[in-house]
C-alpha cells in the first residue's frame, strides 16, 4: 500500500481536503492519501482515499473519507455529466427517501442505508463528490465468486431503493417530478449517436467465446442493432420506472460481515443513477456478477426475494405491491429489459475479469477510443473465468425464453 503525504498533492485536492476538515469540524489537521489499495479497484480514475487525523472538541479523531475528483481538466469535463447525477443523487433524492423512511417508521430490516456525503458540488470545473468510508464495510475483490448470501443481501437492497422511488412518486408527485426532470435520461445511453462505438467491439469480442451455436447465431444478428436496445432499455418506462443505481456491480457494493456472514451492503458510486425499469439494474446485477451455477441455482430464489422485499417495503408506506408493481408486469420487464443485463455482460466482461492493469488499459480504450484493436483476438490472463462466465450469462438468458429484440419494435 503506497502512501503519499499531503505536500506532494495537486493544490486543488489540498484545498478539497481543508474543505472537508472545516465541514468535519477538525483541527490541527494531518492528511495522507493512500494509492492502489485493495479498497479502491477503480478503472476510471479520479477516486481518493483520505486518512484524516486532528483534534475535534479536544479530543483525538481520525476520519477515511473518498473524494472523486480528477485532477485533468480535461476528464472534469468528460466526466462532469457523472458528477452532476450524483450530486442529484446526494442533493434530492437521499434526503426525500430518508425522510420517507422516517415518516412510516420504516422498520430497521427494511430501511435502506446511504453512504454519509459530506461534500457535493456540480459547478463547472468544480465536480468533486466526498463521502465518508465506513470501516465496517468493506469492499469484495471483483474475482470473489458471489455466493447466494451475498447476491441476496444486494436484492434486499436494490428492492428497497426502487420501493422508495414508487413511494415518493405516489405520496410526493412534484418533488419527484423535480427529480425525474433531473434523472429521466439516460447519461451513457440516451443518444444512440453518442454512445462510443467500441462498445460493439467488445460485444462481438465476446461473441467469439459463445459456445452455443444457437444463441450466438442470435446475438450476431442483434450486433447491429446493440446501441439502440441499451438506449431503448434505459429509457423510462411508462408508470413502472423507478430510480435505479445503474451500475450496480461488485465493484460498487461494499459489505458488513458478521464473521465470514454477510448482514448488511451499502451501495456506492451513483454517478449513473437513472429512471427506467427496475429489472434494468437487476439484469446488469445478475449478469455482471454472478456466475452459472449460482444463476441456475439461485436466480429463481433471489428474484423472490427481491419482490418480496419491495412489497414489504410498500406495505411499511400503506402501498400495495398489486397496485404499484403487479407482477404480471415485473415477469413482462424480466422478459422484454433483461437484455439489458445481458449486453452489458457481453461488453463488460472482459474487463471485469481481468487483472487490474489489462482491465485499466481495456477500460481507457473502451471510453476514449473509437476503435479497442489491441483487445480483438486478445486472451487475457483469465481467459478462462472469462469464456465460463459469458458462455454462463448467455446460456441462463436464453434457457429462460427472454426476449433480445423486443424493444427494438417499440
Amino acid at each position: 500500500m503506497r502512501v503519499r503525504k499531503i505536500s506532494s498533492l495537486h493544490r486543488d485536492l489540498v484545498d478539497i481536503i481543508g474543505k472537508i476538515s472545516v465541514i468535519t469540524n477538525i483541527k490541527k489537521i494531518e492528511h495522507f492519501i493512500v494509492f492502489g489499495t485493495d479498497e479502491i479497484d477503480c478503472f476510471l480514475g479520479g477516486l481518493h482515499k483520505v486518512v484524516i487525523k486532528g483534534i475535534r472538541d479536544g479530543a483525538k479523531v481520525k476520519i477515511n473519507v473518498l473524494i472523486k475528483w480528477h485532477s485533468n481538466p480535461k476528464d472534469r469535463v468528460y466526466f462532469r455529466s457523472a458528477y452532476q447525477r450524483e450530486c442529484v443523487f446526494f442533493r434530492y433524492i437521499v434526503p426525500s427517501m430518508i425522510e420517507l423512511q422516517n415518516t412510516y417508521k420504516i422498520i430497521e430490516g427494511l430501511k435502506m442505508k446511504f453512504p454519509n456525503c459530506i461534500l457535493a458540488k456540480m459547478e463547472d470545473g468544480e465536480e468533486t463528490i466526498v463521502i465518508y468510508l465506513d470501516n465496517e464495510f468493506k469492499l469484495l475483490s471483483r474475482f470473489f465468486k458471489l455466493d447466494f448470501s451475498h447476491s441476496s443481501i444486494v436484492l434486499k437492497n436494490l428492492a428497497k431503493l426502487h420501493g422508495l422511488s414508487f413511494v415518493l412518486q405516489k405520496t410526493s408527485p412534484d418533488v419527484f417530478e423535480n427529480i425525474r426532470n433531473l434523472c429521466g435520461k439516460d447519461i451513457q445511453y440516451a443518444a444512440p449517436e453518442n454512445i462510443p462505438e467500441s462498445l460493439v467491439y467488445y460485444f462481438k469480442e465476446s461473441l467469439k467465446v459463445v459456445s452455443n451455436s444457437e444463441f450466438k447465431a442470435k446475438l450476431e444478428e442483434i450486433s447491429p442493432h446493440i446501441l439502440e436496445i441499451l438506449s431503448k432499455s434505459t429509457a423510462p418506462v411508462r408508470n413502472y420506472s423507478t430510480i435505479c443505481h445503474a451500475d450496480c456491480w461488485t465493484n460498487n457494493i461494499l459489505f458488513k460481515h458478521q464473521g465470514k456472514r454477510p448482514v448488511e451492503a451499502l451501495f456506492v458510486d451513483y454517478q449513473l443513477v437513472r429512471y427506467a425499469s427496475p429489472v434494468t439494474d437487476i439484469s446488469y446485477f445478475l449478469y455482471t456478477c454472478m456466475d452459472q451455477e449460482i444463476l441456475c441455482n439461485n436466480y429463481d430464489r433471489l428474484l423472490n426475494i427481491y419482490y418480496g422485499t419491495l412489497s414489504a417495503v410498500l406495505r411499511q408506506c400503506n402501498l400495495d405491491v398489486k397496485h404499484i408493481y403487479p407482477k404480471e408486469v415485473f415477469q413482462k420487464h424480466l422478459k422484454e429489459y433483461s437484455v439489458l443485463g445481458l449486453i452489458e455482460a457481453l461488453i463488460s466482461m472482459k474487463i471485469i475479469t481481468a487483472d487490474t492493469e489489462e482491465a485499466l488499459k481495456m477500460t481507457e480504450m473502451k471510453y476514449h477510443s473509437s476503435e479497442p484493436p489491441a483487445i480483438t483476438g486478445c486472451k487475457t490472463k483469465n481467459q478462462a473465468i472469462y469464456v465460463e462466465r459469458i458462455n454462463g450469462v448467455v446460456n441462463d438468458f436464453f434457457n429462460r425464453g427472454y426476449s433480445i429484440d423486443a424493444l427494438l419494435s417499440k
